[in-house]
């Protein structure tokens, strides 16, 4: 299977995996200029921005996301905040994906 299809199917399982646990979905695959956010949820008082990462290995997954990384999802959220206003708290989550099955979810990864 190629890259880009295992990436399409790991943005998947995490889907149904967000609303199994009742995650209401906004969006998928918002995209902005060059800039895209994987998932857009919200559950009880949080809208959560999901970064979804399909890994074929599972050495040193707390740091997979780089800081420009999140510099741009920051950059993004404000964009879609300013298309899409709440009064919600804001998240980012990180949720590993290997051989279609869900290893890790890192909730909150902007504030650890």
């Amino acid at each position: 299977m190629n890259k880009r299809k295992r990436w399409y199917q790991a943005e998947n399982i995490v889907k149904q995996y967000l609303i199994d646990n009742w995650y209401k979905i906004l969006h998928q695959n918002y995209t902005i200029r060059w800039w895209e956010l994987d998932i857009i949820s919200e559950k009880d008082n949080n809208r959560v921005f999901i970064e979804v990462k399909e890994v074929e290995q599972t050495k040193d997954l707390h740091n997979y996301i780089s800081t420009k990384k999140l510099q741009t999802i920051y950059k993004t959220i404000q964009f879609f905040n300013q298309e899409y206003p709440t009064n919600k708290q804001l998240r980012i989550d990180l949720v590993f994906v290997k051989q279609n099955l869900i290893i890790h979810h890192y909730e909150n990864i902007s504030n650890n």
